[in-house]
Formats: C-alpha cells, sequence, structure tokens
C-alpha cells in the first residue's frame, strides 16, 4: 500500500477502529486497529484480564454490527475455560438485562446460589457466549512461542495467500524466502490475544527474559506480515504495591516502563502501551482529582504509557466492577 492508497483507506473509513466502549481512551488509541501491538500490565487484581475481555468483546460486538469479519485467538494461560464463560456471562447479562450475577453465583461458590429469575437471566444469556465464541478460538494449555508462531502462520495461511521468493544461500543451496502476504478478506481483523506472558511455556535452553521476548519478536513478524493485532498482558513487578513506594511524596506513582516484569522487549515493541493502577491499594486519598474515600478499591487509573498512535502519558480514572466485568469512564 502506498501513501495514497493508505490516505484513501483513511477516508473511507477503514482506520476507524473497533469500538471498545471506553470513549476516553479511545480518543487518542483509536479503538481497536488492525495491525497495532497492545500491550497491558498490572500488578495482580488490577484487573488487566478483566480489561483486555471487556475491549475485546466490546470490539466483537461492534465487528458483528458492522458486518466487519473478525477471528481470534486467545491464549488463556491463567484462567480456566468454565471460569472464562462464567466471567462472560456475567457481562453479557449486564450489558443485555442491567442487571449485575456474579460469576460466584454463577458457579454456585459457596452459599451463593442463583434466583430463578436470575437463573433464566443467564439461561438467555448463554447463546449469545456461544455465539461470540464462534468468533474465537481458544487455548488453555500453555504453549511456547514457537507453537504460537506456528498456529498464527498456519491460521492465516488458511485465510491468504504468502509470497515466496527463490534465492541460493551461501552454501549454494537454493531456498525459499517469505516476501509478502495477500489476506482474502483485506477487511478482516485478526486479533491474538495472549494472558499472560509470565505464564508461556519456556522454549529449550531459554530464560525467562529469553523466552517473552522471543514471544514478542514472533509477535512484531505477525504483525508486520499478516497485520494481526497482538492484544498482550503482562505482570507488573511487585514494587508497584509497595507501601513504602507511597510514602515518596511528590514521586510520581502511576505505571511507568520501569514497572513491567521480567523484560522491557515488548514494550519497545508495542504501539501502545496500558498500565492500570489501584491508587487506594497504594494508601492513597485522592488520584486524578478524585476522592478515592467514595471509590475505593473500585476507583483504577488508567494510564497510556506509551502510544505511537497519537499522545501518551495520558491517564484517566476508571470504575471497575468485578461482579459484572465492566469498566465506566469517570
Amino acid at each position: 500500500m502506498n501513501i495514497k492508497e493508505r490516505i484513501a483507506a483513511g477516508l473511507a473509513g477503514k482506520y476507524k477502529g473497533l469500538n471498545i466502549k471506553l470513549s476516553g481512551i479511545s480518543k487518542y488509541i483509536f479503538g481497536i486497529q488492525r495491525s497495532t501491538y497492545y500491550l497491558v500490565g498490572g500488578i495482580s487484581g488490577s484487573g488487566k484480564t478483566t480489561l483486555v475481555d471487556f475491549m475485546l468483546l466490546s470490539a466483537i460486538e461492534d465487528a458483528i454490527k458492522q458486518d466487519i469479519p473478525i477471528h481470534v485467538i486467545y491464549y488463556s494461560f491463567e484462567i480456566d475455560k468454565l471460569t472464562k464463560d462464567c466471567n462472560w456471562l456475567s457481562n453479557i447479562a449486564f450489558n443485555k438485562f442491567n442487571v449485575i450475577i456474579s460469576p460466584e453465583k454463577i458457579k454456585g461458590l459457596g452459599d451463593n446460589r442463583l434466583t430463578t429469575e436470575e437463573q433464566e437471566l443467564i439461561d438467555k444469556c448463554i447463546p449469545i457466549l456461544d455465539n461470540l465464541k464462534k468468533y474465537i478460538h481458544f487455548e488453555y494449555q500453555p504453549t511456547n512461542p514457537t507453537g504460537i508462531n506456528h498456529q498464527i502462520f498456519n491460521h492465516c495461511e488458511s485465510i491468504g495467500k504468502i509470497h515466496y521468493e527463490d534465492y541460493t544461500d551461501n552454501s549454494n543451496v537454493k531456498k525459499k524466502k517469505i516476501v509478502g502476504y495477500t489476506p482474502n478478506n483485506p477487511d478482516q481483523y485478526i486479533l491474538v490475544v495472549t494472558d499472560n506472558l509470565e505464564n508461556l511455556k519456556t522454549e529449550n535452553n531459554m530464560n525467562n527474559k529469553e523466552n517473552i521476548d522471543k514471544f514478542s519478536e514472533y509477535m512484531v513478524l505477525s504483525r508486520n506480515l499478516f497485520g494481526i493485532t497482538p492484544i498482550v498482558v503482562s505482570q507488573f513487578n511487585d514494587g508497584l504495591s509497595s507501601v513504602d513506594r507511597a510514602k515518596f511524596k511528590g514521586v510520581d506513582l502511576s505505571p511507568q516502563i520501569t514497572d513491567f516484569k521480567s523484560t522491557r522487549q515488548p514494550y519497545a515493541d508495542c504501539e501502545v502501551a496500558i498500565g492500570l493502577m489501584c491508587p487506594w491499594k497504594l494508601d492513597m486519598n485522592r488520584c486524578l482529582g478524585y476522592d478515592l474515600n467514595v471509590y475505593k478499591e473500585s476507583f483504577i487509573m488508567c494510564k497510556i504509557i506509551k502510544n505511537r498512535l497519537s499522545k501518551d502519558n495520558i491517564a484517566t480514572g476508571l470504575i471497575f466492577n468485578p461482579q459484572a466485568g465492566i469498566f465506566t469512564e469517570i
């Protein structure tokens, strides 16, 4: 695609992006874009997986509404199938019926039980969930970076044409190299979600950093060749939640590049890096001008740490409701 073709595609709305239902953030990252690498980080309990799922379900819903083809490969290494289903049913129930039915109730954990009315609503949500899952291929068993790369390659080869070129190597052996790719449908979105980097299966003789770096290298190659959209969840260092860190007045406690655990390579490779922080857990009373005594642990700071698409260092306040799997901007 040359520059004139790119401008024409922009004028035709090809890069509007898929709706993520968070207008304040989307103003700067433009929804979910094709061929764009997203990295979402946070400490445990900050809602990073729920945010990714919230954005993903919103994007799929928007793609269906606009009749845009979409396929998702979801590597869920932290959350099992039934837990994921129950979490998503809670989200669907809220979006469709405006009621909060927690995953704990759906699963019947402890003394939690669905009422007759709630069970009827959940029964109505199951076909909606099944329809959404038609667009998603889940992988729940940890896979190493090369395995993931092969799966992406095989999928893209099945929906397009890979172009090869003959060449002769230094040993005078004739070989082929990939020089391009033509998808059957250039309008299709291919999203590859990985949750999370720390749970990747390790390649032979690689340490954790090398393993994650190899994974990110493959994501960049697939983004550049096939136009996939990687959405990657990463763990933050425990230092972000340290009480000692919160004692330093005047220090910027918001998510930073240094908070990403194990390696910074995915941060270097991605177009958009988003960090989540629960300031209430850092004993903060105010954040972004909001009184945290009102919102407490439901207040999440969402910060665009890096953004090659537009402005970065943008922070906004989100209200997190884990019982419904939703985020709302304030």
